[in-house]
């Protein structure tokens, strides 16, 4: 049985059933994007900090922008030549539209692979620093870690019933321990600590447990001989003087080390300060050398504006307030008297290489002390409102890039016989493909000015 009105139209709409179905598929996807459009505009008017501007790299998405309207105009040349039946040039620019999605998927993931490597870390008088966690001689980011030495005992609560939290040491706290985990049990048997072990323990004491009509089962360890440890603080619940407690709720007792986190610097941002020239960030324990050089900084832009824009309100100038409160450090000590001045807009900066060094730049490297962090994230949705909305329009703008490829990819590579046998049938999937395509070019259209450039 044959469907009607699959290679031509109907005589009374013009319209083939694909193309009925292509639009009001797009109408739907209308609406998804512009609710999610309506919802940054109102998460920017409303929020309650700096809202970031000038953070994204703008040549990248500059060049994304181009790539997605030259797709765009193949995806049409290759519509045409299939309906003048010239197979070979519909083959080229079909080809040309897959690989310039491609490399627009390419550059965003390096886009995305910057942002991950790129940390802001907040102090507690709301000055943000930005920048990079050093790196190992393999090239490897040194995570922020708590460092706990003398760990001489473990405490574990087994809960009978089912709990959401349960000690589980071999997963969560072992592999966290330098050095082999020895330790011995209440009735003095000394074993090493790994899953079969706990198990055998876990089963011992939830026995007592429900012999004693308890709801959990208590289980304390003393190693054999002094542990360290050194763990991410997502991976543990918090952590005292003397306590460590791990994610499934085991607390080793030992003596903390090291809650310090080191960051080499690329930027001082201090728009949330109420006096930015008295920034936790100038204290003589990490960037008073830059002070200096961020002050005049701050009046240089700030005299250019008065200069250029005498009746504007300057605390209105959203790029005023990013160009002289937010300093960006190109080098590892203050530039000269002078050249001070050097701030510009433009897209973050991205991974040092060894030794702090990224892009000819050298950063300062800075130690801070726990107590003067309040929060601290790479450049991912938790950071801020921002972000979790670029990640959202992007990634799900992306994932239409792909399903868009793959589809026109399939009708390159899959679709030979139809090409020969009905090309017309086949011209009709390419226009419907062409115009989903040209939507997702659409889409990127509003998403570049408004992410990156406004």
């Amino acid at each position: 049985m044959e469907i009607p009105y699959t290679v031509h139209a109907r005589p009374d709409t013009g319209l083939y059933n694909a193309k009925i179905g292509i639009w009001l598929f797009l109408a739907s996807e209308v609406m998804l994007f512009g609710g999610l459009f309506s919802a940054y505009i109102f998460l920017r008017v409303g929020a309650d900090y700096p809202w970031p501007v000038w953070d994204l790299d703008v040549k990248l998405g500059l060049i994304n922008t181009a790539v997605l309207i030259g797709s765009s105009v193949t995806v049409v040349m290759a519509w045409a030549s299939l309906k003048l039946r010239r197979f070979g040039q519909y083959k080229l620019y079909m080809a040309i539209t897959v690989l310039c999605a491609g490399v627009f998927m390419f550059n965003k993931s390096l886009e995305y692979s910057a942002k991950f490597k790129h940390y802001a870390v907040k102090l507690t008088d709301g000055t943000i620093l930005t920048g990079h966690l050093p790196e190992d001689d393999h090239h490897k980011t040194i995570p922020y870690q708590v460092k706990f030495g003398d760990i001489t005992a473990l405490s574990l609560t087994i809960p009978v019933k089912n709990s959401a939290v349960t000690a589980d040491p071999a997963s969560y706290v072992v592999p966290h321990l330098e050095g082999e985990p020895k330790f011995k049990t209440a009735d003095g048997k000394e074993i090493v600590l790994n899953a079969a072990s706990f198990a055998e323990l876990r089963a011992q004491a939830l026995a007592k447990a429900a012999a004693d009509k308890k709801d959990s089962a208590s289980v304390q360890l003393t190693a054999v001989s002094p542990l360290k440890a050194a763990a991410k603080p997502a991976d543990i619940f918090g952590y005292t003087e003397t306590t460590i407690t791990f994610r499934d709720g085991t607390v080793a007792t030992g003596k903390l080390i090291d809650d310090k986190m080191t960051l080499l610097v690329d930027g001082i941002d201090t728009r949330a300060v109420a006096q930015p020239e008295k920034s936790l960030a100038f204290d003589q324990r990490y960037l008073a050398a830059w002070q200096p050089t961020f002050v005049a900084n701050r009046d240089h832009h700030i005299a250019e504006f008065e200069k250029h824009f005498p009746t504007r309100d300057k605390s209105k100038s959203a790029t005023l307030q990013k160009e002289s409160l937010f300093l960006k450090l190109h080098s590892s000590t203050p530039p000269a008297a002078g050249e001070a001045h050097g701030n510009k807009h433009g897209a973050e900066a991205h991974a040092p290489a060894e030794g702090g060094h990224g892009h000819g730049h050298d950063y300062p490297t800075v130690v801070l002390e726990k107590n003067d962090v309040t929060f601290f994230s790479n450049f991912t949705p938790k950071l801020n409102t921002y972000y979790a909305i670029y990640f959202t329009l992007t990634g799900l703008h992306g994932l239409h890039v792909i399903a868009g490829a793959l589809v026109l990819g399939y009708f390159l590579v899959f679709n030979g016989r139809m090409m020969r046998e009905d090309p017309e049938h086949l011209a009709n999937r390419v226009e419907v493909g062409g115009l989903f395509w040209h939507f997702v070019d659409l889409v990127w259209i509003f998403l570049f000015p408004l992410l990156y450039l406004l």
